[in-house]
C-alpha cells in the first residue's frame, strides 16, 4: 500500500535524493513516502530546481516497486502521478488539467510539478521514486505562471488532507498498473490533457511552429498534427510557447 510507511522531514536536499540513498541502502520499502517541510535542493523537469517556501508547500516522494513493468510503459507511471494530484485536487473543488508530460495547471498557471526516476532491470522496469512538489498555501512566487492552492481557493485547506487525497488516488491508480490496465490510465490522462485537440504554438531548435495536439504515442511522447501528419516528439525536443486564440 502507497503511504504504508511516511517519513517526515523537517529539512533535506531532496526528497528524491533521500529515497535513492535509502535504496542503496536497502533500506527503501514498496510505498514508502518521504515528506518534507523544507528542500533545499528540489529538483524539476530539464534540470531545473522546484522552489519552494519552507511549510507551506507539499513536498515528497513516493518509492514504487514494480512487478517487472514493462519498459514501453513507462508513461503509465506519467499517468499515475498526474491523475493522482488531479484527482486530488478535484476533492477540495480545484479544476485542474495536464500539461504534458505531468506539470499540473489551474488554467495557465502551474501548481504542480512531478519528477520520476525509473530503476530498470534489462526491458523492465524494477522500481520507481515519484517526486511532487505541490503549491499550497505559498502567495509569491520567483518565477511568473505560479499559483497555489490558496490563491485559487482562498481557503485554509491543510496539506494534510491534500496530500491524504493524492494517496487515495495513487492506490486506487496504482491498481491499475498491477492489473496491466495501462489503455484505463490513459484514456483518463488524455481526457485532462491541456490543449488537446486546439491549435497552439511550439518551438525546436529555436524555431516556432503550430500544430494540434492529438495524444501521445505508445512511449508517452507527444503527437502533434502537423499539416497532414501527427509527429512524436520526446520532453526535450519542444517547448509550448502559447496557445493560438480563436
Amino acid at each position: 500500500m502507497i503511504g504504508n510507511q511516511i517519513i517526515h522531514l523537517d529539512r533535506v536536499d531532496s526528497t528524491s535524493n533521500y529515497v535513492a540513498t535509502l535504496i542503496s541502502e536497502d533500506k527503501a520499502r514498496h510505498g514508502m513516502v518521504i515528506l518534507a517541510e523544507n528542500q533545499t535542493n528540489g529538483r524539476g523537469q530539464r534540470g531545473t530546481v522546484w522552489q519552494s517556501e519552507p511549510s507551506k508547500n507539499l513536498l515528497f516522494s513516493v518509492y514504487l516497486e514494480h512487478n517487472q513493468l514493462p519498459i514501453q510503459h513507462q508513461s503509465s507511471l506519467t499517468h499515475l502521478a498526474s491523475l493522482a494530484i488531479f484527482e486530488g485536487l478535484k476533492k477540495i473543488g480545484l479544476h485542474t488539467q495536464i500539461k504534458w508530460p505531468n506539470d499540473i495547471l489551474v488554467g495557465t498557471k502551474k501548481i504542480a510539478g512531478i519528477l520520476i526516476e525509473n530503476q530498470l532491470r534489462g526491458t523492465a522496469i524494477q522500481s520507481s521514486i515519484i517526486g511532487i512538489g505541490l503549491n499550497i498555501s505559498q502567495t509569491e512566487f520567483d518565477f511568473p505562471g505560479s499559483t497555489s492552492v490558496f490563491l485559487e481557493l482562498e481557503t485554509s485547506t491543510t496539506k494534510e488532507e491534500v496530500f491524504n487525497h493524492i494517496l487515495y488516488a495513487m492506490n486506487t491508480l496504482y491498481a491499475k498498473i498491477t492489473q496491466k490496465r495501462y489503455d484505463s490510465l490513459k484514456e483518463s490522462y488524455l481526457k485532462n490533457l491541456w490543449l488537446l485537440n486546439v491549435e497552439s504554438t511550439f518551438e525546436k531548435e529555436n524555431k516556432i511552429f503550430t500544430g494540434i495536439i492529438r495524444g501521445t504515442d505508445e512511449y508517452g511522447r507527444l503527437l502533434i498534427e502537423r499539416g497532414q501528419k501527427s509527429i512524436a516528439y520526446d520532453l526535450k525536443e519542444i517547448k509550448f510557447i502559447f496557445r493560438n486564440e480563436v
